[in-house]
C-alpha cells in the first residue's frame, strides 16, 4: 500500500504540460507510454487500491477512471514507476522495477514534462499539443521560486489535478475559462501563503466585480479575459510597468495604439506608471463611465491633474463635448421613438442618427490620445447630424399635427353633411325622394 498510493497518486502529473529533467522512458522499461490502451480495471494498482478501504489511496484509483491519461492507455506505473501487473504489493512497489512512489514537489514539472516535453511521443497522441510548457514553467514566478527551493508554490498538478485528470476544454477541468480564477484563488485567496510571499490575497475578490468577470460568466463569453488570459499559464508571471499596455493592447487594440501616440505614454514611463492600470486598475476592472474625465468621486484625470492646470482643463473640455454630444443623441432618439410610436416613418432619420451615435463611441475611444481638439472634431460631426435628426422629429411632430387637424375638419365637415341630409330626409312627405 506504500508505494501503491504513490502509483495512483501522480499520473496526473503526466498530464500537464511541463517536463523533461527526469530521465527519459526506454521502450519495455517502467514509465514508458504504452502501445495501447488498457482499461483501468485491469491495471493491478487501481484494482487493489479500490479494494482498500483507505481514504489516501482509494479515491485516486476512483479518479483515475475518467483520467485522460486512462482513456489514453497510460498506467500508474507511467508516473509512479512499479509493476501494474502484480498482485504481489511486494513487488509492485519493488524499487528495481522502477518504482518511485509519490514524487517530491520539485520533481513533477520533470516527470510531467518527461512526456509533454517529448514532441515525438506527444504528437501519437494530440498533433496540436504544445511541448513548450516545461520550458515556459521554468521562465515563470513558479518554477523559479521552486528552483530556489519554494516548496508552496503551483506546479502542474496544482492546476490540471494528479488524478482524473481531464482535457483542458472540458468544462468540469479546473483549467476550463470559467474555473481557472477559482483555480488560481486557491493558493492565491490563501492569506498567510500570500503573506509569506509578499502577495495580496484579495485578487479574486476584486476580479469577481470586474466587467471582465461579467462578461465571463454571466454573459458566457469564453473570450473574456481570465487569470491566464494577462499573466499567461505555464509561465505565469505579471506584467511589467513597460508591458502593462501591450498586454491590454491584445484584446483592446484601438485603445493601446491610440495610448503609444498620446503624450500620457512618456509621461507614464518617465514616472514609472503602468499604461491602462493606472485608470483603469487591474484585476477590479469596471465599466468605464464618461464620468472618469470629471472631477466628481469617479473622476480619474484629477488624481494628477490639479484643478486649473492644463491637464484638468482638457479633461473638462474633453468630459464637456462627450457629454452634449451624448444628450443630443439621446433627445434625438426620444424623440424619433416618440413619432414612431405615433405611426410615422421615422427609419431614414433613425438610420442617421445611429451615425451620430457612432461617433460618440469614436469619440469615447480618442480619449486614449488625450488630445481635446481630436475629440472635438469628433463630436462636432456628431452633433450636426443630431441636430438634424432632432429637426427631422420636430417636422415630422408638425406634420402629424398638421394630419390631425385635417382629419378633425374633415369629421367635422362630414359630420355636418350627415346632419343635414338626416333633417332633409326629415322634411319629405310619405313618397317624396329626398
Amino acid at each position: 500500500m506504500r508505494g501503491a498510493l504513490a502509483a495512483a497518486a501522480i499520473l496526473a502529473g503526466a498530464a500537464l504540460a511541463l517536463g523533461q529533467s527526469a530521465p527519459k522512458p526506454k521502450p519495455g522499461a517502467s514509465g514508458a507510454a504504452p502501445p495501447a490502451a488498457a482499461p483501468a480495471a485491469r491495471i493491478g494498482c487501481v484494482t487493489c487500491h479500490l479494494a482498500l478501504d483507505d481514504a489516501r489511496v482509494s479515491p485516486p484509483a476512483k479518479l483515475f477512471a475518467d483520467d485522460i491519461h486512462a482513456k489514453s492507455g497510460f498506467t500508474c506505473a507511467n508516473c509512479h514507476g512499479g509493476d501494474p501487473t502484480t498482485e504481489d504489493m511486494d513487488a509492485a512497489h519493488d524499487a528495481k522495477k522502477g518504482f518511485r512512489g509519490k514524487p517530491k514537489t520539485a520533481d513533477v514539472p520533470a516527470l510531467c514534462g518527461n512526456c509533454h516535453a517529448d514532441a515525438a511521443l506527444i504528437k501519437k497522441y494530440n498533433p496540436s499539443q504544445r511541448v513548450d510548457q516545461l520550458s515556459e514553467y521554468k521562465t515563470s514566478g513558479h518554477g523559479k521560486a521552486l528552483a530556489k527551493g519554494d516548496a508552496t508554490v503551483a506546479t502542474c498538478i496544482s492546476c490540471h489535478g494528479a488524478h482524473g485528470i481531464l482535457p483542458v476544454k472540458d468544462s468540469r477541468a479546473p483549467v476550463f475559462p470559467t474555473r481557472i480564477a477559482q483555480t488560481c484563488n486557491r493558493c492565491h485567496g490563501d492569506a498567510k501563503l500570500m503573506a509569506d510571499h509578499k502577495l495580496p490575497s484579495d485578487v479574486y475578490a476584486k476580479y469577481a466585480k470586474s466587467v471582465h468577470f461579467e462578461a465571463l460568466t454571466k454573459k458566457g463569453d469564453l473570450s473574456s479575459p481570465t487569470c491566464n488570459s494577462c499573466h499567461g499559464n505555464h509561465g505565469a508571471a505579471p506584467p511589467q510597468v513597460a508591458s502593462v499596455a501591450n498586454v491590454c493592447g491584445t484584446c483592446h487594440t484601438i485603445f493601446a495604439d491610440q495610448f503609444k501616440q498620446s503624450p500620457h505614454a512618456k509621461a507614464f514611463a518617465d514616472m514609472g506608471l503602468p499604461g491602462c492600470v493606472t485608470c483603469h486598475e487591474n484585476h477590479e476592472i469596471v465599466h468605464p463611465t464618461d464620468a472618469f474625465l470629471s472631477t466628481g468621486k469617479d473622476g480619474k484625470c484629477s488624481a494628477c491633474h490639479d484643478a486649473g492646470t492644463e491637464g484638468a482643463r482638457a479633461a473638462a473640455a474633453m468630459y464637456r463635448d462627450i457629454t452634449a454630444l451624448k444628450t443630443a443623441t439621446e433627445k434625438a432618439r426620444a424623440a424619433l421613438e416618440r413619432e414612431a410610436e405615433a405611426g410615422m416613418l421615422v427609419a431614414k432619420p433613425q438610420f442617421e442618427l445611429s451615425k451620430a451615435e457612432e461617433d460618440l463611441t469614436k469619440a469615447r475611444a480618442d480619449v486614449h490620445l488625450f488630445r481635446p481638439y481630436e475629440v472635438q472634431q469628433t463630436v462636432a460631426g456628431g452633433l450636426t447630424i443630431a441636430t438634424t435628426a432632432k429637426a427631422q422629429a420636430a417636422q415630422l411632430a408638425r406634420e402629424r399635427g398638421f394630419r390631425r387637424k385635417g382629419l378633425g375638419l374633415s369629421l367635422v365637415l362630414i359630420g355636418l353633411s350627415i346632419a343635414a341630409l338626416v333633417a332633409k330626409i326629415r322634411t319629405l312627405g310619405p313618397g317624396e325622394k329626398p
